[in-house]
């Protein structure tokens, strides 16, 4: 099944490409000669209008060849001002561009039909704010925004892309807090966003999310209310005084505005199975549990005086360290300071260590009532996981830089109930050319970098990658591999236009040469061009497969094995 999944991939980008030249000629009077899909022997066909379409045996390919294209064609009397030779230069032009064209048009067809079946979306709710951010003091979470810079907002998106667009301009916003609406004002930070190939886009961000920390709890003091109530750091609160909680913010009524009232908590505890499944994995499940929990009277907020706060900074793992000095820090630690600046997020925590990698840091954390102070060097280290970016801070020696270990904490969250999205097809159009401008903007860089020697030949993948890649896309399912086919559409168009003689690009080349000079490039020079552009196809298909062949040797060495 991966071979058919392949074969349309590949078949529908020929067809595409090939449509443009086709239309295009058919467009100008051109006289088509053949339009085949694939090369090599005929499979079946058909001759129609004096064109005969061929599917051919290979599918790796395809071409239209029109009357005039070769100089040594035959051009009888009835078909004068119908070859391709005789038409005017910018006419050839457009032939010639109609195929990479297509390839680069295509994607936003598909692009926008995967985009349109985003029928629903985040709604407009601050879930985190970013301390010491332009929205730090101005947005809370649980704030709904309703209107941005004058336009009404009912997605998240669509406060971002607001947002993005007014680097270090006010931003005026009404807001829904508590039952009320109040306007206020917000002036997003420049920032840098990265992209791959060293390129970045320079926008606006005042420092939210949509996500709201559950209500996993971090117990301040060993002395504290919550303590005495025998709650712990990690456990998560499930209802209080009877009420259902979820989020963090979920606890600002029942314990919030407590002023020492005794309320009833009912939470679930993650407990550690020893040797799970023979221990082959590490395992923990959640066990209900309930407690009264008693805050502090008096003023203030009623979770600081019941000793409760998010559980952010609190340490949740410690990974095995690679000598026999440990890191100091242990699971349940509360992250403190960092070179005397108080750490208020865990997220700016990795960002600060980010911003000078393999530094000597002062770091300060809590165990129980006791600060402890220590000196490392440390390192911001990102993983892709299933929710996100996993931030984790690798702990180093200060003097020899031995690694002692990696810090991670655990911070789930959640999203508030999708909304249907206000505007299906607007979003799908704008996402449409957003990706596929990207798309693009990033293929060229990629072969600039290539020839620049900043991106290693190594990278370049063939047939056995694309074939590998659209099998994966395909077992993830259809938006997936719409996506690919898009993705490769753009690498096709944008490929097929290098001045490299066999391509639509040298044919342009030639016609460029054509205008400077004022008459058509000569059939020897043609001639010897498209041998030298053979040539480099040749070699570079060699150097693509043998890059496939290096990617897949591992697994053929395990195949070669296994016999």
């Amino acid at each position: 099944m991966d071979v058919v999944y392949f074969i349309v991939l590949v078949g529908v980008l020929i067809f595409v490409h090939e449509l443009g030249h086709f239309a295009c000629a058919k467009f100008f009077g051109v006289r088509v000669l053949t339009f085949s899909l694939g090369f090599g022997p005929r499979l079946v066909g058909f001759t129609r209008g004096g064109t005969e379409y061929v599917l051919a045996a290979f599918p790796l390919g395809g071409y239209v060849r029109m009357l005039g294209e070769s100089p040594y064609d035959d051009v009888r009397e009835e078909d004068r001002g119908r070859s391709f030779a005789e038409q005017a230069l910018y006419k050839r032009v457009i032939i010639v561009c109609a195929g990479p064209a297509m390839n680069l048009a295509f994607p936003l067809v598909l692009f926008f039909v995967v985009f349109l079946g985003d029928a629903t979306a985040t709604p407009a709710v601050i879930g985190t704010v970013f301390p010491d951010r332009p929205a730090d003091g101005v947005l809370e979470p649980g704030d709904r925004v309703v209107r941005a810079d004058g336009d009404d907002v009912h997605t998240f998106y669509q406060l971002a892309r607001i947002i993005h667009a007014n680097p270090e301009q006010p931003i005026e916003l009404v807001i829904e807090r508590d039952g009320e609406r109040r306007t206020v004002t917000v002036t997003p930070a420049l920032a840098r966003s990265a992209r791959p190939l060293g390129l970045y886009d320079e926008v606006g961000r005042v420092g939210i999310k949509p996500h709201h920390p559950l209500a996993v709890i971090g117990v301040m003091s060993p002395s504290s209310p919550a303590a005495s109530a025998r709650l712990r750091t990690f456990d998560r609160i499930i209802a209080a005084g009877g009420v259902p909680i979820e989020r963090w913010i979920d606890l600002e009524l029942p314990i919030g505005r407590n002023r020492g009232g005794m309320v009833p908590l009912t939470y679930m505890r993650p407990t550690r199975v020893e040797s799970a499944l023979g221990g082959l994995v590490e395992l923990e499940i959640y066990e209900p549990h309930v407690a009264t929990l008693t805050p502090e009277p008096g003023p203030g907020d009623g979770l600081t005086r019941a000793g409760l706060e998010p559980v952010d900074l609190y340490v949740s793992q410690v990974t095995a360290r690679a000598s026999g000095e440990d890191a100091g820090i242990r699971p349940g630690d509360r992250l403190v300071m960092l070179d005397d600046r108080p750490i208020r997020l865990w997220a700016t925590f990795v960002e600060d260590v980010e911003a000078r990698p393999d530094e000597v840091h002062e770091l300060v954390w809590r165990r129980g009532d006791q600060l402890v102070t220590r000196r490392y060097r440390l390192r911001a280290a990102r993983a892709a996981s299933g929710e996100g970016d996993d931030q984790r801070v690798v702990v180093a020696h200060a003097t020899t830089g031995e690694p002692l270990g990696a810090l991670a904490h655990w911070r789930p969250t959640s999203l508030d109930a999708a909304i249907p999205n206000p505007s299906p097809i607007g979003y799908a159009v704008e996402q449409s050319l957003r990706i596929t401008a990207e798309l693009v903007e990033l293929t060229v860089f990629s072969v600039v970098r290539l020839f620049q020697g900043e991106l290693s030949v190594d990278s370049v993948g063939g047939v056995i990658q694309v074939f590998e890649a659209t099998s994966t896309a395909a077992r993830e399912g259809a938006l997936n591999y719409l996506s690919l086919m898009a993705f490769i559409s753009i690498n096709l168009g944008l490929i097929n236009l290098l001045p490299i003689p066999m391509l639509d690009g040298g044919h342009l080349a030639f016609f460029f040469v054509e205008a400077v000079a004022r008459r058509p490039v000569s059939t020897r020079a043609r001639e010897l061009a498209s041998l030298v552009g053979l040539v480099v196809l040749v070699l570079l298909m060699v150097l693509a497969f043998k890059n496939d062949l290096e990617r897949q040797w591992p697994r053929i060495e395990e195949m070669l094995e296994a016999e």
